[in-house]
């Protein structure tokens, strides 16, 4: 008979910035963690709303300045990893991976294409989130028991919806929303000049990004601000989905799955436009309209039909709830994410 399973200690550690998906991602995930009774050592940059929240939750973060020496940064590691005793390390960033390798714990470094890959060589285990990366690391010559998919854990907090008159959106306008990093490859400029072709739709995007101050122009030059709102990072995300008629995921390269399937946990209709990853779980015409990325006068056709068709925003909504409900909810991500963990460091520990 085998050894009883138990719950490995975690170490956490990212760089970061302030704001940010993966950052965001990190926040929920350590924190849902946290009151699933696993126990983590959290080390991260010294960002001062972050680490209240963290404590606030029950945690006790170490912040840290990581642009000193290195070896100095090690040895600090060193002296927390030796006193705490985790069984695996996750490394969120890639510039955390060399502080946490030779620990004698094994590393699982969390990676996403168009970040580089060789900071990673000295991982035992990469985490991705889409089969494409996936498949990247496969053909890049990683182990297939080496590489993990797992989904994100989203945004999944109800709230009472926003006020439309606060962000000066009439309450009978079509209403699209859009929860995203503002850069090149979420392709919002296609976006904004479908939204011109469309008089009377309201668009709010929460994020921010290298893309907004050009965006927010785009915007101006095409006559449409009045009608767009550029909300920045917000921490009511629940309550802008409960607000909107739809939700816009794009993307240049790929439509990303965690933006479908947290509209999805709050019950919302998703139109995706770009291409879908090769494992994606929207599925064109069934839980999500899919348009292509390069072709405006579709984008208009489709967005005019799906927010005019009498039933297509609820059945949409209802299909991709039920997707939500078969894999992604905060359960049963904390479920995969323990199974992994355990796995990890009961083959890999030292």
């Amino acid at each position: 008979m085998g050894a009883p399973l138990m719950d490995p200690r975690v170490l956490q550690a990212i760089t970061g910035d302030a704001y940010g998906g993966t950052e965001r991602f990190f926040e929920r995930l350590v924190m849902a963690l946290h009151r699933d009774g696993i126990q983590q050592l959290v080390i991260l940059r010294a960002i001062e709303d972050r680490v209240e929240r963290l404590r606030d939750a029950g945690l006790h973060p170490v912040p840290m300045t990581f642009e000193t020496l290195e070896f100095l940064v090690r040895r600090r590691v060193r002296q927390h990893v030796k006193r705490f005793q985790p069984g695996l390390a996750l490394a969120w960033t890639p510039d955390v991976v060399p502080m946490l390798t030779g620990m004698g714990v094994p590393v699982l470094g969390r990676w996403a294409n168009g970040r580089p890959l060789d900071p990673y060589r000295h991982c035992q285990h990469l985490l991705v989130h889409c089969g494409d990366d996936q498949a990247l690391l496969l053909e890049a010559g990683w182990p297939a028991d080496r590489v993990h998919l797992l989904p994100p854990l989203v945004d999944q907090a109800p709230e009472p919806a926003v006020a439309r008159r606060a962000l000066f959106t009439p309450q009978q306008a079509p209403l699209m929303f859009a929860a995203v990093r503002m850069t090149e490859r979420r392709d919002l400029h296609t976006i904004l000049r479908a939204l011109q072709r469309l008089p009377d739709v309201y668009l709010w995007i929460a994020g921010d990004g290298p893309e907004r101050d050009a965006l927010e122009h785009t915007a101006y030059e095409l006559g449409i601000k009045p009608r767009v709102r550029f909300l920045g990072w917000r921490d009511d995300l629940g309550a802008l989905y409960d607000a909107c008629d739809l939700v816009l995921c794009t993307g240049s390269d790929r439509v990303p799955d965690h933006a479908a399937v947290e509209a999805w946990a709050h019950g919302k209709p998703v139109v995706a436009v770009g291409h879908l990853d090769r494992q994606s779980v929207l599925r064109p015409n069934e839980n999500v309209v899919v348009l292509p990325g390069d072709d405006i006068l579709t984008i208009v056709q489709g967005l005019k039909w799906v927010l005019a068709e009498p039933g297509a925003l609820q059945t949409l909504g209802a299909r991709g709830a039920h997707v939500f409900g078969q894999g992604h909810t905060e359960a049963q991500v904390l479920a995969a994410y323990r199974d992994l963990f355990e796995h990890l460091a009961r083959n890999e520990g030292a």
